[in-house]
């Protein structure tokens, strides 16, 4: 009959002794009333090392008023041991653990005390190992302080960027408007020009005036998209609670001009209230309605609508319109300066509305992308952080 995988076998004291003294680790057993029954070679070598004895911490010794009334390089941690070892013997706790630093004047060094019960019969004892684990603590400690530089590293840049950023922005800003005034006189010349030398011009000479006033005209408008960005960026951003389905009534009321005389069909949903800037976003709406309005012109009836929907930390809202729609492969380009998806030809514009759009967002905390398909119309998001605790 085969022994029980359970069953005893009684060794002798020297066999268990050995056994014990093979392991690296520092072992005792203590019994319930904390007195030390047996150790390691290990133990003897961790004890003589930090300034114990065998009176206070050797066989027949009480471990936990050693650990009580401890002194040396490791004290701190004594009273804590003592105070987990009790509550594992009372059987309070199942085991215990602490990670404790050890220094001595030569090296670093860290342990860790695990302490875990056994039953003998109806006596409970405790075997507690302190285990060296200064190795792994200083890579954990090194990956720390690298995590901390990176992290740094990381804030520094993000600092630098925003620095260089605002100076593009303020340059932009100078830049176009220094541009207005020979702009102005450009277009200002052409006018003298086409009254003085009417009856002089031919037809080329005509159509090249044509040409010379678009694109003096085309530059204007690249100048004033550049001064949006530019106040986009910079203005201060008054926060207070908005009724973004005013500010988007506003935007609407705005477009008139571009709305004259075409059948839309115009859909304005529930729409949030968010905390933010009313008149940074109403130009982000003028934006967004303008684009609209542009991809639509080829329907005899065009359709654009604006609605929202919540999520759990935030408000969506979309402009959605029916128009040429987009290929969805240049979705990146969207939102990028004098990005355009579109022949000019075909849709007049200077390809920075969106980008406006973006920064707006971004500084109020939020976000922006788009859907569309070639002839489906887009639908353009608007994410919106909701305040704490709402």
């Amino acid at each position: 009959m085969r022994p029980s995988a359970r069953a005893s076998i009684d060794l002798p004291a020297q066999a268990v002794q050995a056994a014990l003294d093979a392991l690296q680790e520092t072992i005792a057993i203590i019994d319930g009333r904390g007195v030390i029954c047996a150790v390691n070679a290990a133990w003897t070598d961790f004890m003589q090392a930090n300034g114990g004895d065998p009176q206070s911490c050797g066989v027949g010794a009480n471990y936990l008023t050693a650990c009580d009334e401890a002194q040396g390089p490791c004290s701190d941690e004594g009273p804590p041991v003592a105070q987990g070892l009790r509550a594992v013997l009372r059987g309070e706790r199942p085991d215990f653990s602490l990670e404790y630093p050890c220094h001595s004047p030569q090296e670093q060094r860290w342990y860790r005390v695990q302490v875990r019960p056994f039953q003998s019969g109806q006596a409970r004892y405790a075997t507690v190992v302190h285990e060296n684990v200064t190795e792994h603590k200083l890579m954990e400690i090194r990956s720390d302080d690298l995590d901390a530089e990176v992290a740094q590293g990381v804030l520094s840049q993000t600092a630098d960027l925003r620095q260089e950023n605002s100076e593009l922005d303020a340059f932009i800003g100078a830049v176009s408007h220094d541009l207005r005034a020979p702009v102005r006189h450009l277009q200002g010349f052409l006018n003298v020009l086409r009254r003085r030398a009417a009856d002089r011009l031919h037809e080329e000479d005509h159509r090249v005036l044509d040409i010379l006033d678009a694109s003096s005209q085309r530059l204007n408008s690249m100048i004033d998209e550049l001064l949006g960005l530019s106040r986009a960026s910079h203005t201060a951003i008054q926060i207070r609670p908005v009724n973004l389905a005013q500010v988007v009534l506003r935007a609407w009321a705005n477009m008139a001009p571009e709305t004259q005389g075409r059948e839309i069909d115009w859909i304005a949903g529930d729409l949030p209230v968010v905390r933010g800037d009313p008149e940074l976003l109403r130009l982000a709406f003028e934006n967004l309605l303008s684009n609209a309005l542009k991809y639509t012109g080829g329907r005899t009836a065009a359709r654009i609508e604006v609605g929202s929907h919540e999520e759990e930390r935030s408000w969506v809202v979309f402009v959605q319109d029916d128009g040429v729609g987009f290929d969805p492969r240049y979705t990146h380009r969207l939102f990028g300066a004098f990005q355009r998806l579109h022949h000019e030809k075909e849709f007049q514009g200077i390809g920075l509305g969106l980008l406006n759009v973006k920064r707006i967002i971004e500084r109020h905390g939020g976000e922006v992308w788009a859907e569309s398909h070639p002839g489906d119309g887009a639908t353009f998001y608007l994410r919106f952080p909701k305040p704490p605790g709402q």
